[in-house]
C-alpha cells in the first residue's frame, strides 16, 4: 500500500464513465400523481380507518414523508424485484400507515365536511418552548 493516494492504483473506467443519476419522475407531485395514487389503494369510505386529503400538498409533514418515499423509490427501482420488495415492506407500507392514519397528518381533514377543492383547516405545529442553557442544569424537583 502506498501513501501516494492512488498513484499506483488502476483507474476504474466503468466508474469514471458512469452517468449521473436521472430520476424517472421529475418531482414528488409527478411521482404521487403518476405512480403512487394509481398503484396504492385503500378504502376511504370510513374516515376512522384511513384518511387521505386530495390536497395532500398542503401538509408539510406529508410532503416530507412523500419526498422521502419518492427518493427511496427512485433508487430502489434500479435494484429490480428485491429492491422493490424491500421498498414496499420497509418504506412504503409503514410510511403510508402513518400518512393515512386518522390521527396522522390529515387528522384535521374531514371528507364529509370539506369541499374537495376548498380551503382547509391545517394542523397546528406541535408546541415548542426554547431550551436555554440554564434549563439543562436546573434540578427543580418541586
Amino acid at each position: 500500500m502506498s501513501d501516494d493516494f492512488g498513484q499506483d492504483e488502476p483507474i476504474d473506467e466503468a466508474a469514471a464513465e458512469e452517468e449521473p443519476f436521472e430520476p424517472f419522475y421529475k418531482s414528488v407531485d409527478e411521482w404521487v400523481t403518476d405512480w403512487l395514487l394509481p398503484n396504492y389503494s385503500r378504502p376511504l369510505r370510513d374516515a376512522s380507518e384511513f384518511v387521505w386529503d386530495p390536497q395532500w400538498w398542503r401538509y408539510s409533514e406529508v410532503i416530507m414523508r412523500l419526498e422521502a418515499l419518492w427518493a427511496s423509490w427512485e433508487k430502489m427501482r434500479l435494484e429490480g424485484g428485491p429492491g422493490m420488495v424491500a421498498f414496499f415492506r420497509d418504506y412504503l407500507d409503514p410510511m403510508m400507515r402513518v400518512i393515512l392514519d386518522p390521527k396522522g397528518p390529515f387528522h384535521t381533514y374531514d371528507p364529509n365536511k370539506h369541499d374537495r377543492d376548498g380551503e382547509r383547516d391545517l394542523p397546528e405545529p406541535l408546541p415548542h418552548s426554547p431550551l436555554t442553557v440554564p434549563d439543562l442544569f436546573r434540578l427543580d424537583f418541586d
